[in-house]
C-alpha cells in the first residue's frame, strides 16, 4: 500500500471511531458548524478501504461531461518549495511550509489557532458583526507571517514595530494582504499574485460552473483530479488530488445510487454548505463531478452530479475530497470569539 492509499484507508477508518451521531450533527448544523458524518456501518468502511487498495489499477466507468480545462490563462507550476493558493478571483504563491488555514479576520485568528505562518480568508459565512478583530497587529512576541485574502486592510503598505511590514494589494477585484518581517519574502509573495482570468493552477474558475454535459463513459485510468471548492458560487480554494483518492472517488460515485437530491431537514440553514467540483483527469480527457456538502439532508447523503446523472453519495465519498485545505475546520469552520466590529485599516 503506497502513501496515498494509506492516507485514504486511515481517513475511512477514522469515521468508524470518531464520527458524530446524527442528532449531534444536526444540532451542530444549526449553529453554523460543519461536522463529519458517521458512516452507516463499520463493515462499509472496511469494504471501502479494500476498494481503495485496488482503485489505482482497477478500471471503472464514469458517465460525465467531457471537459478539457482552459489552459490559456492558467499559470504554470509554482516555484520549487512553493504552492498556489486561490480565493475568489485571485491566485498567489506561498511557501509550501505554510499549511495553517484560518477562516476569520486578521490577525486575531492567527494567534487563536496556532503561532505559525498562516493563510487566512475573511469569509462571507462568518458574520463581520460577530467574528471580527479590533487589533491592527499582534504583539511582536505573538506575531507570525501571513497571507490574508479579502480582509479589511486598505491597499498600501503599513510599517509596524520590530521590522514588520504589511502590504495589501487589490488583484482581480480581491484584496491580498501579506505580513512579514522579511521584505524579500513579502515582495516575492505579493508579486506572484495574479487574477484568475480563465482558471487557476488547479483548473478552478472564479465562479461555480454549470452542471451540464453530453455524457461520456470511460474506462481509462484516473491519473489525478483538481478539486475546486465553492461557497454560494464563489471560489473558496483549489487543490490537486492524487491518483489513489481520485480513482477511489470516481469508483464510489459510480457505485452511489441514482436519485435526485434528497429532502432537507426543516429549519436547517447550513450556511456553511459547499459545492465541490472534482475534475477527474485521464491521459486523454477530463470529467467534472459536482458534490455538495449539504449536512441538512434527511438521509445524510450528499447530492452528486456528473453532468448527466444525479446520485446520492455517502460521507466517505465526500471525505475523499475534503482533504488538505478543504478539510473541515481548515479553513471553513474555524471561528473566532465574538469581538467588536473590525475597523478598516
Amino acid at each position: 500500500m503506497d502513501a496515498s492509499e494509506k492516507q485514504i484507508a486511515d481517513s475511512l477508518s477514522k469515521h468508524a471511531a470518531d464520527a458524530p451521531s446524527d442528532a449531534r450533527l444536526l444540532a451542530a448544523v444549526h449553529t453554523g458548524l460543519r461536522r463529519r458524518r458517521n458512516s452507516r456501518a463499520i463493515g462499509a468502511v472496511v469494504v471501502a478501504a479494500a476498494v481503495v487498495a485496488t482503485a489505482i489499477v482497477a478500471t471503472h466507468s464514469l458517465t460525465s461531461e467531457l471537459r478539457t480545462d482552459p489552459q490559456v490563462s492558467r499559470p504554470g507550476p509554482p516555484d520549487a518549495g512553493w504552492r498556489w493558493e486561490s480565493y475568489k478571483t485571485v491566485q498567489v504563491q506561498v511557501p509550501a511550509t505554510w499549511t495553517q488555514y484560518i477562516s476569520g479576520p486578521a490577525p486575531c485568528t492567527t494567534f487563536a489557532n496556532s503561532a505559525v505562518p498562516s493563510i487566512g480568508r475573511l469569509n462571507g459565512w462568518l458574520s463581520k458583526n460577530w467574528y471580527t478583530c479590533p487589533d491592527a497587529v499582534l504583539p511582536v512576541n505573538k506575531r507570525q507571517p501571513y497571507l490574508w485574502f479579502d480582509d479589511v486592510q486598505a491597499p498600501g503598505t503599513k510599517h509596524y514595530d520590530g521590522g514588520w511590514t504589511e502590504e495589501t494589494r487589490l488583484v482581480g477585484g480581491t484584496k491580498i494582504s501579506v505580513l512579514t518581517d522579511d521584505d524579500t519574502l513579502r515582495r516575492r509573495i505579493v508579486d506572484s499574485a495574479r487574477p484568475i482570468t480563465g482558471t487557476d493552477y488547479y483548473g478552478c474558475a472564479p465562479t461555480l460552473p454549470d452542471q451540464n454535459g453530453t455524457g461520456l463513459t470511460t474506462k481509462e485510468r484516473i491519473t489525478s483530479a483538481g478539486v475546486c471548492e465553492y461557497w454560494r458560487g464563489a471560489l473558496v480554494a483549489g487543490s490537486n488530488l492524487a491518483a489513489g483518492p481520485a480513482s477511489a472517488f470516481a469508483q464510489r460515485v459510480n457505485n452511489s445510487p441514482e436519485a435526485p437530491p434528497p429532502a432537507r431537514a426543516v429549519g436547517c440553514g447550513n450556511i456553511n454548505q459547499r459545492t465541490f467540483v472534482v475534475t477527474l483527469h485521464t491521459r486523454a480527457a477530463s470529467y467534472p463531478v459536482w458534490i455538495t456538502s449539504d449536512y441538512c439532508t434527511v438521509d445524510h447523503t450528499f447530492p452528486t452530479d456528473d453532468g448527466t446523472t444525479q446520485r446520492r453519495a455517502d460521507a466517505i465519498t465526500l471525505d475523499l475530497v475534503q482533504q488538505g485545505i478543504h478539510k473541515p475546520y481548515q479553513p471553513s469552520d474555524l471561528f473566532d470569539p465574538p469581538r467588536a466590529i473590525t475597523p478598516a485599516r
